[in-house]
């Protein structure tokens, strides 16, 4: 995604978020949700806080979680996938919300853009 410009990057994040807050609220989570300085922070009911944060510098999305923060980079029809080839955005966020909350979590995430 180096090719884009900083405000394609920045639409593209903004969708990828929009479409996690609406996957995340499919699968009825305990957990709150909410949008600072253009990060979209997850807090789970124990407290603990995800974040899906931008860096527009790399055009990469990154994951913090509470042991590492991951990193993704936009591949075309594939959306965004993680830097070390560890699946796409969908499937990482997804086993890392079942390892914290203990539930079976598979969100659905049409992450390529139109």
């Amino acid at each position: 995604m180096q090719d884009v410009s900083e405000a394609e990057f920045h639409q593209q994040v903004d969708h990828v978020q929009d479409l996690i807050e609406h996957a995340v609220d499919d699968c009825d989570l305990d957990l709150e949700m909410e949008h600072m300085e253009g990060s979209l922070v997850l807090v789970l009911a124990d407290g603990t806080r995800l974040v899906v944060g931008r860096q527009p510098a790399s055009r990469e999305l990154w994951l913090a979680t509470p042991n590492t923060t991951l990193h993704f980079g936009y591949h075309g029809d594939q959306g965004w996938q993680h830097d070390s080839g560890e699946g796409s955005l969908s499937e990482v966020l997804s086993q890392v919300l079942e390892e914290l909350t203990g539930e079976s979590v598979e969100l659905e995430l049409d992450e390529v853009a139109e």
